[in-house]
Order: structure tokens, then sequence, then C-alpha cells
């Protein structure tokens, strides 16, 4: 059975399509959903403290995000010296959101994509155009600078239960390739 970790944004662990995910990528892979401290209101360092409590630090690992677990998934990366990371994003960000001051400690400094990719082998990042929380341009422009594959969908939303998400088909599908 191989091994992933799921990083939730200002949600919890059990909201949207995250248990669905951890049930429907059983046996193959084991979807651990991380429990963050705080997560309508986050703060970046007990953020960073409590990912890098519940992730190994080893090569090879797999990290499935959504919105500002996204970014935190990169400054994971970012802080350790970890090779071939496989990294499934879901309405990414990596710049401040003018509707979330709160956040912009995510965001500041923006990360180093020269760095991460050299530590990233596989990367997917998935966006909607009509998402209202983070501008699908920040998730091509992600895509780009990881030399991700991006999927760029019309709709989607922010990929939240309100948006008709309680189950994920594409994210279980981009989960088990990039595991491949």
């Amino acid at each position: 059975m191989k091994q992933a970790y799921l990083i939730h944004g200002t949600s919890t662990r059990d909201d949207d399509w995250f248990p669905w995910l951890e049930d429907a990528a059983k046996p193959a892979i084991k979807l651990d959903r991380l429990w963050l401290p705080d997560p309508f209101s986050p703060d970046p360092q007990a953020w960073d403290q409590a990912v890098d409590d519940q992730i190994p630090v080893e090569d090879g690992i797999t990290i499935v995000a959504h919105s500002l677990g996204c970014i935190t998934a990169l400054r994971f990366v970012a802080r350790h010296q970890i090779q071939d990371v496989r990294l499934l994003l879901v309405g990414a960000f990596d710049r401040p959101l003018p509707l979330y001051p709160s956040l912009d400690g995510f965001t500041n400094p923006r990360p180093d994509y020269a760095d991460l990719r050299t530590k990233v082998s596989k990367a997917t990042v998935i966006t909607a155009k009509n998402d209202p929380i983070a501008p699908y341009r920040q998730a091509i422009t992600i895509a780009s600078e990881l030399e991700a594959k991006l999927i760029c969908q019309e709709h989607g939303g922010h990929y939240l239960t309100s948006d008709g998400f309680r189950k994920f088909p594409l994210a279980l599908k981009e989960l088990v390739s990039l595991q491949e």
C-alpha cells in the first residue's frame, strides 16, 4: 500500500471531498488527512509545525492539498531536503488574496520555484475558471513554475461541498496517476 497525505485549507479534514478521497483511494493508497490547528483562523507557524509533526521528511512522499493547504504543502517541501515529491494541488494560490488578508503570512515570501522544481518529480494542479476564492490564473502560474500538469476546468468553483464536491473522481484519478 502506498502512502499519501492530505493538507486541507480553511476547512477541516472531515469536510468537502477529503473523507471520500481517503475511502476511494483504498486499498492501493493510504491517505492520511492531516489535522491542522485553528483552520478558520490559521497561523502559518502553527500550521508549519503541525505539518512537520505529521508528514515524515523522506524522499518519495505524495501530498494532496486544497486551497491554503497548497501553499502549506509548498512551504513544507521548501523547508526540507527531500526529493521525488509528488503533489496534487487543488484550488491553489501563492499570492495574497485581497478578500482574505489574514492569510498573507502564508504567501510571503513566495515560494522559490527553482528550488522546488529540484525536489518535485511529478505534480498536477487542478483549478476552475469560476473559482471565487483563489483566482485560477494563480494556479496556472503555479503549474507553470512547477512544470506540472495543469487541469483548468470551466466550472468547479473552489471545489467545496457548496460547489457540489462531496466526491471528486478527478482528484482520485490524478492521485493514482501520481503514484505510478
